[in-house]
């Protein structure tokens, strides 16, 4: 019987994401998706900060910014009465590649980027997975495997029994791994068999997702470029995504109650919201539902699941893949940990404390932009009116979509999230900060985001991170420091001594002495080391509750 530290069944962004992760991390893993390849069908369109922050460990960061839109071209968002009608609220970013040169711009453009060393990335999901795939490929220890399925498993107390099929050859083959973790997406089989429910709005809406290209778009409006046009007219109400620079994109058209998304024209839907004929050609179609869904386990015992199995999302804000891969990078430490030997009992339970309330969080959020989104697709031809009761109108859709900014400007829910009740983390008595979806607070309190600060040009803090836990040293005596960093290697947890004596550090983290997590998550601080460090060492890697 084969066997393997880490099987993972689905191939999309999370199962990618967790398996170059585990793959970085020199645990070996194999990845099986029922699919022939890639799904060439873009879903989502930005690459939130966070989940550049972990694709930069790797080296893959410059290779998605790059495969997206031109990072020179403008980061614009248009809200239309539809492509031949009215502008009704736009908002506008500096492009990409502009927002360092941005010096004297005060609000929150300037302040969004103190807050990582990445906005937004605007780039399909399936250029990142290809990104992603060719970095697997670079990995000795992932096996990569196409054209498979899982069929069945079974577990106990030291692993998982996997049965697998080759689709092209009918064989089923056991496979036994030490952890297998379920990326299968919504309809999950691993799910499904564990008969686990999901909580919360199911079928909000359904859309039809229609990818094509049109050379001359850009003729066919009035419009500039942008990365988003919402069309609010109920006709043609919901989004269009720019994949380059103006000749790819995709069209989510909300459908009405009772429509089926193959009575669709896709042509005549794409000239009907542009108001004229243009040469199109459709690359594919695929429908999709929004919903609002979280599981309510996340693992049973040594069976795990990750992104859209344990959360289904409206993809208003961009959270859906992003809150997978934030799943990922959680959980690839923490079986790491149990695959090394260094992992206690509660640290694999801590994954479902940590990551549900964030699913919980995160879906709630994107269903709250839908609703609000949703809200000004009611209108008719009233928006592109001549007349008073028209003016009106518009002037009070204008004042609504200002306040729904945070369907953009995201970053408070993106780098905002934070462990509060993990068994993990340990608390040190401060007040926590306010949970804006929009403003992201800089905070180092334990449970939080590592806050990003710039070292140098071009260098983050992050770059001095450690792979695993990092204690970080605010000052130039590091004597108390080694005594913990001696006691972790007498128990056998990896980590790193960081010295950094500088003020705005020091600002910044509050304290002399932090612990930085794997996941880049602070899990103690303190302006002082205690005399029995490995109360502190066992607390964060899950060996006492």
């Amino acid at each position: 019987m084969k066997e393997v530290s880490v099987l993972i069944t689905g191939g999309g962004s999370v199962g990618l994401s967790l398996a170059a992760e585990l793959g970085w991390r020199n645990i070996d893993c194999m990845v099986i998706e029922q699919a022939d390849g890639l799904n060439n069908h873009p879903r989502a369109n930005a690459v939130a900060n966070r989940t550049m922050e972990y694709y930069r460990r790797w080296g893959i960061d410059k290779e998605i910014t790059e495969a997206g839109i031109p990072p020179d071209h403008p980061a614009d968002y248009y809200w239309v009465s539809s492509l031949h009608g009215r502008q009704l609220h736009r908002i506008s970013l500096p492009p990409f590649k502009k927002i360092r040169e941005v010096k004297d711009t005060g609000g929150y453009v300037k302040e969004e980027h103190t807050w990582s060393p990445y906005l937004k990335t605007i780039t399909g999901q399936n250029e990142v997975e290809q990104v992603i795939l060719n970095y697997i490929y670079s990995l000795p220890n992932i096996d990569m495997k196409f054209n498979y399925e899982l069929k069945n498993f079974d577990q106990d107390a030291l692993g998982v029994i996997c049965k697998v099929k080759n689709i092209k050859t009918g064989k089923i083959e056991d496979i036994k791994c030490k952890y297998l973790i379920a990326c299968d997406g919504g309809k999950s089989m691993v799910r499904e068999k564990l008969n686990i429910g999901l909580t919360g709005r199911a079928d909000m809406a359904k859309f039809v997702s229609i990818y094509f290209k049109a050379p001359d778009f850009m003729k066919c409006h009035k419009f500039g470029t942008a990365n988003i046009f919402f069309p609010l007219h109920k006709d043609y109400a919901g989004f269009l995504l720019n994949w380059d620079g103006g000749t790819t994109f995709t069209y989510h058209l909300m459908l009405k109650p009772g429509q089926s998304w193959n009575e669709i024209n896709a042509k005549n839907s794409i000239e009907a919201v542009l108001g004229k004929s243009t040469d199109i050609e459709i690359l594919s179609i695929q429908p999709w539902s929004a919903h609002a869904l979280v599981a309510d386990k996340y693992h049973d015992n040594r069976v795990i699941m990750a992104g859209d199995a344990v959360h289904l999302f409206t993809p208003t804000g961009g959270f859906g893949m992003n809150t997978g891969v934030s799943d990922a990078i959680d959980i690839a430490w923490k079986v790491q940990a149990m695959v090394e030997g260094w992992g206690g009992n509660k640290l694999i339970e801590s994954y479902f404390d940590e990551r549900r309330p964030i699913g919980i969080r995160n879906t709630k959020e994107a269903a709250d932009c839908f609703d609000q989104l949703n809200s000004v697709m009611v209108h008719g031809d009233i928006l592109d009116e001549e007349s008073d009761r028209a003016d009106k109108l518009r002037a009070e859709l204008s004042l609504n979509l200002k306040e729904q900014d945070k369907l953009i400007a995201s970053s408070g829910t993106l780098l905002g999230y934070r462990y509060n009740n993990s068994s993990i983390i340990i608390p040190d008595g401060t007040q926590e900060t306010i949970d804006n979806p929009r403003k992201y607070i800089p905070t180092a309190r334990p449970g939080h985001r590592a806050p990003h600060i710039w070292l140098e040009e071009g260098v983050s803090i992050y770059d001095k991170f450690g792979k695993n836990f990092t204690l970080l040293v605010i000052s130039n005596d590091i004597s108390d420091a080694n005594i913990l960093i001696c006691e972790a290697k007498n128990i056998g947890i990896p980590i790193k001594l960081l010295k950094i004596n500088d003020q705005d550090v020091l600002n910044l983290y509050k304290n002399k002495y932090v612990i930085i997590r794997p996941d880049l998550m602070v899990a103690w601080r303190s302006d002082s080391i205690p005399n029995k460090p490995v109360d502190i060492l066992n607390k964060i890697t899950g060996v006492i509750s």
